[in-house]
């Protein structure tokens, strides 16, 4: 370990009831701190990373989501890798418990069809919790919804979204553990695991080998948490394919 691996090991302290995972705080924020740390992430506080500073064009975002969502029914290894809201976003059986809380995840589809922000708002904090794991998938689905509306936003959204995130953030506070609210917290920044950002450049590119890649990079971020953020960025911007541009 490195003099300045072992500074920051001084200075971690143990999160309350989360002695055992690799995250613990550091001078008051949480970080990443696993032994092996090599997850580009903003948090790694071995390895601190940052993600490109980049403009994306909305449209192509949007048809590059759709052109995602063609590819997982039509590309094998895809198809093969569905797992976790990623089901649910294709129409098929969810494992328990997801497969309990079915209608809140469609309210939240309808809300964004139908451009309903008060709506939208309310079904995304019914899911906040829900599932498995340190990161619930509930909480990895909202939280690629938010990382797409952050890096493009919604017209008739923009002046109201600081006040969605807002209501999120509060409601992670009781609703989700420490941990997996400040990953939130990071999403609804637009920063979040590299695997993440890789997937908004390939569907910026619009090309189909680069979306494939991405995409299988970002399913493999732990048991299901890569696949519940794709399945919340691109319902997002297929959603926003619909919105009407005044």
């Amino acid at each position: 370990m490195t003099a300045v691996n072992t500074a920051i090991t001084i200075n971690l302290q143990k999160i309350p009831g989360f002695e055992t995972t690799d995250y613990a705080y550091l001078r008051g924020s949480i970080v990443w701190a696993g032994e092996q740390a090599s997850t580009d992430h903003p948090r790694n506080a071995f390895a601190t990373w940052q993600p490109e500073t980049f403009t994306f064009n909305v449209d192509k975002l949007r048809e590059g989501a759709l052109i995602c969502k063609n590819l997982f029914n039509s590309n094998h290894q895809l198809e093969k890798n569905t797992k976790g809201l990623m089901l649910w976003l294709k129409g098929k059986a969810m494992p328990f418990p997801l497969n309990l809380s079915e209608a809140r995840f469609d309210a939240i589809n309808q809300a964004l069809i139908g451009n309903d922000l008060d709506a939208f708002t309310s079904a995304a904090l019914r899911v906040l919790g829900l599932g498995h794991g340190l990161t619930p998938s509930g909480d990895d689905f909202v939280g690629g919804m938010m990382f797409a509306l952050t890096h493009a936003p919604r017209q008739a959204w923009v002046k109201d979204l600081p006040m969605i995130k807002t209501h999120i953030r509060n409601s992670a506070s009781t609703s989700t553990n420490v941990i997996s609210a400040a990953l939130l917290d990071d999403m609804m920044a637009g920063k979040s695991y590299s695997a993440l950002h890789d997937v908004l450049f390939a569907l910026h590119s619009n090309n189909k080998t680069n979306i494939v890649s991405a995409c299988e990079k970002l399913l493999n971020v732990g048991a299901s948490s890569g696949a519940d953020m794709l399945a919340g960025l691109l319902l997002a911007l297929t959603t926003q394919a619909t919105e009407k541009i005044h």
